[in-house]
C-alpha cells in the first residue's frame, strides 16, 4: 500500500513482477486526496500480491520513466535456511559442478561488464593448466541495454558462461538467490559485474577458504572495498586498468601469501562462500529490498552459526563501485542499516573498534612496501597526531595547490605513520623511532621518497629524528603553528629561520624569541561570507580550535553566564567539542559537529550570527577555521597573541593573552552588551 502524487502530463502505472510474469495497473487520480490540487493529481493505491515464497518487485512508472522500485519480501514462509542442508547424493565428487561457481548478476554498464567477463575468461585457467579453475554463472536481470544482452548470449553460445535470464528485474538479491537455487554443490563467489579479476584469484581465495574448517567467507583486497580498500581503507581509491591490477595482485600473492585475517563481515563485490557455510545460512535475506548490506547480513548469520569471515590479502580485485543505485544509495543504506541493527545490535560498535585497531594494516603495509613508489620529488611534512590536524591538512592543501607532492609524516609518540597526500603510496607504512634499527629504517625510507625538504609542524619533534634529517642533508623549514616548548631555542638561529603563517604569528614569535630570524609566509585563508544580519534572534558563534577539556569548560561557563543574563540568546559552537551531547542538553546551545572552513558560512547562515568568539584557548596559527572566523563581517572576539602590536578591527574585541577564563567570560559578555 502507498500513495503517489504527479502532474497531469502523464499517467502513472504500478507493476508487480512475480515469478510468473508482470501485473500492471494504471492508477486513477483521487480528486479528494490531501495532496491533490489544480496542477497535481494524487491517489492512494493497494497492490494485491499473489501468495509467493519468493520476493516480488513493485515498480511505479510515469510517462515511461521509473520513479520508484521496491523489493518486497515473500508473503508466505521464507525459504531461508538456518540449518545445514544435505548435499544431493546424485552429484559425483570431483565433477564439474564441484568447481567454485562465480555468480555475476548483470543489469547495466555494458562496457564495465564486458571487461569483467573478459577478465574472468583470462583468469579461468592458470598458466600451464588445461583445467578450469571455476565456472561462471551470469544472470541477465532484465537488462535494458541491448548490447549487453547480446554480449551475454554470445558468451553463453561460446560455452564461456552459463546464462540465466530474468523476464523481469528481480534486483541484486533476487538475481543472486535465483542463481543459488541452480547451484546445489560447490563453493560460490559473488562477484559484481563492475570488477576486474586477476589470474588465479579463485584458486587463492579457495586456498584461504579451506585453510581452516571453520572459515565461511573470504574477501580480497580492492581499490574500492570499504575496510578492504588499498592503499587507503574506507575510501574509494582510483580504479586501475587491468594490467596494473594484475601487477598489484601478483605482488600481493607473494607479499601476503596464504594469509587469512579475521574480519567482522565480508563484502559482496567479491565474496567467496564455502559450500558448508552456504548450506548453513541459506540464501540472501529478502528483507533488504533492492540491495546494500544483504552481504553483511549473510556474513553475520554465518558467524552466528560458527563460521569465520576472513580477508585474503594475497588477492587484489579491481572494483569500479556501484553505479546501479546512484542517488538511491543513501536511502537504501539508511533503511537497511535499521534492519541490520535489529538483527545484530552490536555490529556498528564492532566496526568502529575494527577501524581503530585496523588489523589489515600490516598486510597493506607489506604489499605497499613491495610495490614501486612514485619517484617524483616530494615535500615531507612532519606533524603530531595530537596537534591541530586542521592546520596540517591546510598546509598539505597549500603545497598541493602549488604543484608540490606532499607526504605526511604523522608522529604518534615514537611511531611515524607515512601518508601520501594524493592517495598514492605510501599510506600504511609505519616506522619506529625508539630503536637504532628503526631509525636506520627511517633514513632508508625517507631517502626512498625523494624529498627536497622537510617542513616541521610538530611543536616538539624528537631530537633524534631532527638529527637524522640533518644527517641526510635535508633542508628544514620550521613552522610556528602553536605554542612551542624548548625545541625552538635548540635550533641554530642563523641557519634555521622560523617560518610563520600570519602576522599574528610573527608578532608572537618576535616577542618570545627576539634574537631569532622570523620569516612571514602568509597562508591563504577562506573568506567567510555571511548574509546581512537580522535584527532579532542573533546568535553568538563560538569557533574552537580543537576539542579539549579547557575549551569545553570555557564554553560551558560562558553558556551558563549568558543563559542567566540573556536566556533567549542562542549559542552555536561551529565544530566539535569533548562533550557535544552534554552541551546540547542546554536549551540555548547548539553544536554543529565537524565543519570545514570553506563551508563555515553556509553552516552558520541559518543561525543569524551576531558575534563570533574564536582563538581563545592557547596560541594557534594558520588554523583555517580560526583565520576564516577572524575575517567575518561580524564583530569578532579573540585572544590577542600579538601582545597589542596588531590593531583590532573596529567592533572587534582583542582580549589580552594573560586574562584568565573568568575574566575572558566577563569581557565577552560586556562586549556583547
Amino acid at each position: 500500500m502507498g500513495w503517489v502524487a504527479w502532474t497531469k502530463a502523464f499517467p502513472v502505472e504500478v507493476s508487480l513482477a512475480t515469478e510468473d510474469g508482470m501485473l500492471t495497473s494504471v492508477l486513477e487520480p483521487n480528486p479528494f486526496h490531501p495532496l491533490a490540487s489544480a496542477d497535481v493529481q494524487a491517489t492512494t493505491f493497494l497492490v494485491r500480491r499473489p501468495p509467493s515464497n519468493a520476493a516480488q518487485i513493485v515498480t511505479l512508472t510515469c510517462g515511461g520513466d521509473i520513479i520508484q522500485v521496491r523489493r518486497v519480501a515473500p508473503n508466505i514462509a521464507s525459504t531461508m535456511s538456518l540449518r545445514p542442508a544435505p548435499r544431493p547424493s546424485s552429484t559425483k565428487v570431483g565433477s564439474n559442478t564441484d568447481l567454485p561457481t562465480v555468480i555475476v548478476p548483470v543489469y547495466r554498464d555494458a562496457q564495465a561488464t564486458m571487461e569483467c567477463f573478459e577478465s574472468l575468461d583470462k583468469a579461468r585457467r592458470l598458466q600451464g593448466s588445461r583445467k578450469d579453475a571455476f565456472q561462471v554463472l551470469a544472470i541477465d536481470d532484465a537488462s535494458p541495454e541491448v548490447e549487453l544482452r547480446r554480449h551475454l548470449s554470445e558468451l553463453a553460445a561460446a560455452g564461456k558462461i552459463r546464462l540465466l535470464v530474468n523476464a523481469v528485474n528481480l534486483g541484486f538479491i533476487g538475481a543472486i538467490n535465483r542463481c543459488l537455487k541452480e547451484i546445489p554443490t560447490g563453493d560460490v563467489v559473488l562477484l559484481n559485474s563492475d570488477t576486474l579479476v586477476p589470474p588465479g584469484f579463485a584458486d587463492r581465495l579457495a586456498y584461504v577458504a579451506h585453510s581452516a574448517p571453520n572459515i565461511g567467507t573470504v574477501t580480497p583486497l580492492s581499490n574500492n572495498g570499504d575496510v578492504f580498500s588499498f592503499p587507503t581503507p574506507n575510501e574509494v581509491n582510483p580504479m586501475l586498468d587491468y594490467e596494473e591490477i594484475v601487477a598489484i595482485d601478483r605482488i600481493a600473492s607473494v607479499a601476503n601469501a596464504g594469509g587469512a585475517i579475521d574480519v567482522a563481515s565480508g563484502i559482496g563485490f567479491c565474496l567467496y562462500i564455502t559450500r558448508a557455510c552456504l548450506d548453513s545460512v541459506g540464501e540472501l535475506s529478502d528483507n533488504f529490498e533492492r540491495g546494500y548490506l544483504e552481504d553483511v547480513d549473510l556474513c553475520l548469520r554465518a558467524r552466528a552459526n560458527g563460521f569465520r569471515n576472513v580477508c585474503a590479502p594475497s588477492v587484489y580485485v579491481g572494483h569500479h563501485g556501484s553505479k546501479s543505485f546512484q542517488e538511491e544509495k543513501r536511502g537504501l543504506v539508511l533503511r537497511n542499516l535499521g534492519i541490520l541493527d535489529q538483527r545484530f545490535p552490536t555490529y556498528r560498535e564492532e566496526c568502529r573498534a575494527f577501524e581503530i585497531a585496523d588489523p589489515l594494516r600490516p598486510a597493506r603495509a607489506a604489499l605497499e612496501c613491495a610495490l614501486p613508489w612514485p619517484t617524483d620529488p616530494s615535500v615531507l611534512v612532519l606533524a603530531s597526531d595530537r596537534t591541530y590536524p586542521a592546520v596540517t591538512d591546510a598546509r598539505i592543501c597549500h603545497l598541493g595547490l602549488h604543484g608540490e607532492h606532499p607526504i605526511l609524516l604523522l608522529r604518534e609518540h615514537d611511531v611515524l605513520h607515512l601518508r601520501a597526500a594524493d592517495g598514492g603510496l605510501p599510506q600504511a607504512t609505519r616506522l619506529r623511532l625508539d630503536t637504532e634499527t628503526g631509525l636506520a629504517e627511517v633514513g632508508d625510507i625517507l631517502a626512498r621518497l625523494s624529498p627536497t625538504r622537510v617542513e616541521i609542524l610538530d611543536p616538539n619533534p624528537p631530537p633524534r629524528l631532527i638529527e637524522l634529517i640533518r644527517n641526510i642533508n635535508l633542508p628544514i623549514d620550521r613552522w610556528l603553528i602553536s605554542e612551542s616548548m624548548g625545541e625552538i631555542a635548540s635550533l641554530p638561529s642563523k641557519t634555521t629561520p622560523l617560518l610563520v603563517p600570519s602576522k599574528a604569528a610573527r608578532a608572537y614569535a618576535e616577542a618570545r624569541w627576539p634574537s631569532r630570524k622570523i620569516v612571514l609566509h602568509d597562508w591563504p585563508t577562506c573568506s567567510l561570507a555571511l548574509p546581512p544580519i537580522s535584527a532579532s534572534h542573533r546568535s553568538l558563534v563560538i569557533v574552537p580550535s580543537t576539542p579539549s577539556p579547557a575549551s569545553m569548560r570555557m564554553i560551558q561557563t560562558l553558556a551558563d553566564r549568558l543563559r542567566r543574563c540573556e536566556p533567549s540568546l542562542p549559542i552555536v559552537v561551529a565544530g566539535t567539542t569533548c562533550g557535544d551531547d552534554r552541551l546540547m542538553s542546554q536549551p540555548n546551545l547548539f553544536v554543529t559537529g565537524a565543519v570545514a572552513a570553506d563551508e563555515l558560512g553556509e553552516v552558520l547562515a541559518p543561525h543569524n550570527p551576531g558575534w563570533l568568539l574564536t582563538n581563545f584557548e592557547q596560541p594557534v596559527f594558520g588554523h583555517p577555521l580560526i583565520e576564516a572566523a577572524k575575517q567575518a563581517t561580524r564583530p569578532v572576539a579573540y585572544r590577542d597573541w600579538s601582545g597589542g602590536s596588531l590593531t583590532a578591527r573596529k567592533g572587534d574585541l582583542a582580549i589580552p593573552a594573560n586574562v584568565d577564563a573568568a575574566g575572558l567570560v566577563d569581557r565577552v559578555v560586556d562586549w556583547m552588551s
